[in-house]
């Protein structure tokens, strides 16, 4: 798909940058999609890393929330919304948060110890490419969680009615569509090795544990 980062960009400021802070406050169906998500990718992330990377971080929440459960750990996340990590860095002050692009992570090769990637592949432009990234900048014995809706009848049936019938956000940001086969292809064509993988959120959502090949 060939957009322009600006055109990316556009597509992102269709959502506030407090977006999911006050979803998981104020709706319901927001707080159980995206608690049950962050209660089943961390279920996966069975050691203590030193050094944690969020792909696609947004404003922070969910980094936020990953780094109540490794305290000691240093986290950091990137996402292509300039908005909402200027939100994020005022908001989580201890998060290292970058404006940077998921095609070309501004880390150093093997610095992390846990990449997280929750909910992003479906909104770039080549996700292959970030797959790879991941995979540079991911530790040699480490772990990359990646995670996204599974595609079934369920989930494109609640997300339609979530975009068109009760007009909310995200209506254009799938770039591309998947389901859980086409995700463990990207997986692994990009490199990564399946260890372990998961469905909940009535298994609208799907979840992999994997590490380099």
């Amino acid at each position: 798909m060939n957009l322009s980062r600006k055109e990316l960009e556009n597509i992102f400021k269709e959502v506030p940058v407090d977006y999911y802070q006050k979803g998981i406050q104020k709706n319901t169906l927001q707080r159980l999609w995206h608690t049950g998500k962050l209660r089943n990718i961390l279920s996966l992330a069975e050691k203590n890393p030193d050094n944690i990377l969020d792909v696609g971080c947004a404003s922070g929440w969910f980094l936020n929330e990953v780094s109540k459960k490794f305290p000691k750990a240093k986290c950091f996340g990137i996402d292509l919304y300039e908005d909402a990590i200027k939100y994020g860095k005022r908001r989580y002050k201890k998060l290292n948060l970058v404006t940077a692009d998921a095609h070309k992570i501004p880390f150093k090769d093997s610095t992390f110890e846990l990449v997280i990637c929750s909910e992003v592949l479906e909104h770039v432009l080549d996700s292959k490419k970030v797959v790879k990234e991941i995979i540079r900048v991911l530790a040699p014995n480490g772990i990359a969680l990646i995670e996204m809706d599974s595609g079934n009848i369920l989930f494109k049936t609640v997300w339609h009615w979530w975009t068109h019938m009760r007009k909310g956000v995200w209506k254009h940001a799938h770039l591309h569509p998947f389901d859980k086969r086409k995700l463990e292809k990207v997986i692994g064509e990009g490199g990564l090795i399946i260890v372990k993988k998961k469905s909940f959120n009535f298994t609208m959502a799907v979840a992999y544990k994997t590490k380099k090949s």
